[in-house]
């Protein structure tokens, strides 16, 4: 078993990192920010591709126009420029083939990578549905030999094989039509709601797949979060507010093996985590200075070790938390968080950690209050909006 020997600022800690050591129910505990050797990897909401093999995580940076890949440490032990100059997504393939979507004007293309990030072939999708002609993908997910390309404008999926042979699609809007308020009602909304609604963009935006078919998807204008099974049936979870437990802008989506479903919400700043019910467990983040905080998340990846990948706005990189469910023994974990101690003089003890992580604590001062379902925080729709503008 390997132990370490971590000095603490227990000062720094109480104020900065609260920790939790209950191990009721389900956690979450932040480890670190994926980095390489010069520290943590700056990027502007990165998509997340996890290969789930080899244990290691591919982020996407559009910005830079390179992806990166990094060990299950989080340390970076490649790069490589995507040399398209419009990547959107990424997928990662079982035999580690790499799948890159790339978006034009109105056009979408699919491309194979070998490991070493270098092209293989570009893949024709073939014997496409008539009405799904104008299709543009701008969404990209590898489940179970299959690749699923979603046009999140047109709320329309659909599924190849490897080779880019049409398996099935799915048009979303109209299986959400139940769920989408009467025009009396819209027009009640843009009224009362306008703070929320001004950052709803139309459509779909977080969208993954889990290892039985279902699909997971976040819709921001219906505050929601939808689960269509392999059967067909559609289920909605989540709700409007700016308490815990609720929806304001909904983003990434992620499941892990367990069941468990993750959700970003950029309003809040925070990871919501469902369980295999759809029942609320928990949430994390928020948005602060801390390295444990967020500011504004968006795609989410879950690897086998149920580490957690975050990207965010900001430039704050992609960060990396462990969960642990309520029936998985905490004290398997042979990695303890290393936390270095801030730099302000004060005395520091020294703490052995013996196979145990610091917890967040959800209590923490930075967590909202259930206060109500109406006081949406300013900063937070301001920073937002900030965002979003230089994102574009």
């Amino acid at each position: 078993m390997t132990r370490r020997m971590l000095k603490i600022s227990l000062l720094t800690l109480s104020m900065a990192l609260p920790v939790n050591l209950a191990f009721a129910g389900v956690t979450a505990s932040f480890r670190y920010p994926l980095s390489n050797f010069s520290g943590p990897v700056l990027s502007q909401w990165a998509q997340l591709a996890v290969d789930p093999e080899r244990n290691e995580v591919y982020a996407l940076h559009q910005r830079k126009n390179d992806i990166r890949i990094f060990d299950e440490h989080g340390m970076e032990i490649f790069v490589f420029a995507e040399g398209f100059g419009s990547a959107a997504d990424i997928a990662i393939g079982n035999d580690g083939d790499i799948f890159v979507l790339s978006t034009g004007y109105q056009t979408s293309t699919l491309h194979l990578l070998d490991y070493r990030g270098e092209r293989v072939a570009e893949i024709p999708l073939q014997n496409l549905p008539a009405a799904f002609a104008a299709f543009a993908a701008d969404r990209l997910v590898y489940r179970n030999r299959s690749l699923y390309l979603v046009d999140s404008e047109s709320m329309k999926v659909i599924v190849v094989d490897e080779a880019g042979r049409f398996e099935k699609a799915y048009d979303l809007d109209r299986v959400l039509k139940p769920f989408v308020p009467r025009d009396d009602v819209q027009r009640e909304l843009s009224i009362n709601d306008w703070r929320k609604r001004q950052l709803q963009d139309i459509g779909l935006n977080g969208f993954t797949v889990d290892a039985q078919g279902n699909l997971f998807f976040t819709v921001p204008v219906l505050f929601s979060a939808f689960k269509l099974s392999a059967s067909g049936e559609l289920t909605s979870f989540g709700r409007s507010g700016g308490s815990k437990g609720k929806f304001g802008v909904v983003a990434g989506i992620a499941t892990d093996e367990m069941g468990y479903v993750y959700v970003a919400d950029r309003l809040r700043s925070v990871v919501l985590v469902f369980d295999r019910n759809l029942e609320f467990q928990l949430e994390f983040g928020y948005r602060g200075n801390q390295p444990s905080n967020l500011i504004v998340p968006d795609d989410l990846a879950v690897d086998r070790s149920g580490n957690v990948y975050v990207g965010q706005a900001a430039n704050r990189g992609v960060s990396v938390f462990k969960i642990v469910h309520q029936d998985v023994n905490p004290l398997q974990a042979d990695e303890a968080i290393s936390i270095e101690p801030e730099k302000s003089g004060r005395s520091t003890e020294e703490v052995e950690v013996d196979r145990l992580e610091f917890v967040v604590d959800q209590g923490s001062a930075a967590a909202p209050t259930d206060a109500g379902d109406s006081g949406w925080d300013s900063e937070a729709v301001e920073s937002h909006n900030h965002e979003e503008k230089n994102h574009e």
